[in-house]
């Protein structure tokens, strides 16, 4: 694992994980209502066919034959189309928009045929127009939204009902919004609750939740959007925004990395033109109060004080200034420090897939951390475990995998020491270093129970390729001590 990401794990506290839980929650709350009604409505088409294929079966076809019609594809398809129009007419879709589109129709009918027209004019004493029928419509069919959550939890500028502000945040647009909300949302919370605390970071969430909301309400009054006010606002990117923009700024000029800056900027201008160009409608509003709340934040960023540090936190930072002075001042120390820092850029040139620099600098960082005392496992497993990866295109001679080998064979390190020695057996050409290395193994794997008959088969591999001299000499020996162990 990645030293800045190990570092950063330590550091998070309780309320991270919760709030972390949270947002997990939301996505599956978000992904749950978009896709239950479409998962349904799927379900249902295939119900609909498997029920016309057994009635064709047994009931359709025979019945078309006997009257001497074919029962060919064509007729079949024009059976199943009209077996699924009626089927459909008599159980409403469970995709909550087209049922708008149902309900939008069959109101005009009842409106227009049914003599809607008449009773409205009976019981107001008015003969409606279309405004009317638009008003009156409108409040039927929200009758039947504000049964679904993804409709009543969410805030439409035309009904102002503010309340739903306060749960208009929690449901999203889509996914994509979703995603892009919850990586930078994180970040800046992790960012900020540092610096202010958690209560201050989350009530001012809260406060640029309700402050979005009311910028929506101002944008929609315009001309310019009025003809979305009645659209549905959902989301916090407008909240997202203002936390992005006081994570990029802080009380003094340096208190805020040039990367973290730059992640918080570019996560808004993310967020920014999802709303615009891939929801669009009033998306284009929330785009735009995005903007004044993103300079809010920074203004917030500037102002705000920064939390009282607690005496644990003090004492814990004054230990880790110890130990860093402690360290500078030690030369083992120092040596290991530089030796993972070697670990780290070679395997981020790696990860760059600057193989040649990284061939060099983890040949030097391993044969750094092979002469360590004690060597730290931990760290050599995990770069041998890398550095032996096929996903890892660096260049290293066989010899050099079985010199490390003998190392860590030599240091007691033995599930490092064959995980080398294999990577170096399975290059070497040379019979006679490939001869020791096969021995190597086998005496690592009989001795330390690694796989004792994989150990035993490497011994043999020994004597096949040649006996008579110290080699072969050992490996029967080994063999032979093995042998009456199992007896």
């Amino acid at each position: 694992m990645n030293e800045n990401v190990k570092s950063l794990v330590k550091k998070l506290k309780i309320h991270h994980y919760v709030v972390f839980a949270a947002i997990l929650a939301m996505g599956i709350f978000n992904a749950v209502t978009i896709y239950s009604p479409i998962i349904q409505q799927s379900q249902r088409e295939d119900r609909i066919a498997e029920s016309f294929n057994k009635w064709w079966e047994e009931e359709g076809a025979p019945k078309f034959m006997a009257i001497g019609l074919k029962a060919d594809e064509k007729t079949r398809a024009e059976e199943f189309e009209q077996y699924r129009d009626r089927y459909l007419q008599q159980n409403h879709t469970y995709i909550i928009e087209d049922r708008i589109a149902e309900m939008r129709q069959e109101f005009r009918t009842w409106w227009e045929i049914g003599g809607g027209k008449e009773e409205y004019a009976k019981d107001h004493k008015v003969y409606p127009n279309e405004r009317i029928f638009e008003q009156e419509c409108y409040k039927w069919i929200k009758k039947y939204t504000d049964k679904h959550a993804r409709y009543a939890m969410a805030f439409v500028p035309k009904d102002a009902e503010y309340e739903r502000l306060l749960t208009s945040w929690i449901l999203t647009p889509g996914m994509l919004n979703y995603a892009i909300f919850a990586i930078f949302f994180l970040f800046a919370y992790v960012q900020l609750s540092r610096r202010w605390g958690a209560a201050v970071t989350l009530g001012c969430f809260a406060g640029a939740v309700l402050v979005g909301g009311i910028g929506v309400v101002l944008f929609t009054s315009t001309s310019f959007f009025d003809h979305f006010v009645g659209d549905r606002y959902m989301g916090a990117s407008i909240a997202l925004a203002f936390m992005l923009g006081a994570t990029s700024f802080g009380l003094t000029k340096d208190a805020v990395p040039g990367t973290v800056r730059a992640v918080a900027i570019i996560g808004a201008v993310i967020d920014l033109i999802a709303n615009a160009l891939g929801y669009g409608g009033i998306y284009g509003a929330v785009a735009l109060t995005s903007i004044a709340t993103f300079a809010l934040g920074a203004v917030a960023g500037l102002k705000i004080p920064n939390r009282k540090i607690s005496h644990e936190e003090r004492k814990a930072n004054a230990l880790e200034e110890r130990i860093r002075k402690t360290a500078s001042n030690n030369p083992v120390a120092m040596r290991k420090a530089k030796t993972r820092a070697l670990i780290k850029d070679g395997l981020q040139e790696a990860n760059e897939a600057r193989y040649e620099k990284a061939q060099q600098i983890l040949t030097q960082a391993m044969s750094s951390l092979l002469q360590e005392y004690p060597i730290d496992t931990a760290t050599a497993k995990d770069l041998t475990e890398r550095m032996t990866s096929p996903s890892m295109y660096i260049s290293v001679p066989s010899v050099q995998w079985l010199e490390w080998g003998e190392t860590a064979k030599g240091k007691n390190s033995a599930e490092i020491a064959l995980m080398l020695l294999e990577k170096g057996l399975s290059m070497e050409k040379n019979e006679k270093l490939a001869r020791r290395a096969l021995f190597n193994i086998g005496e690592i794997r009989v001795a330390k129970g690694l796989d004792r008959e994989e150990g035993l088969r490497r011994l043999n591999q020994v004597l096949s390729l040649g006996e008579g001299d110290a080699l072969a000499i050992q490996a029967k020996r080994l063999i032979e001590l093995a042998s009456k162990k199992q007896g």
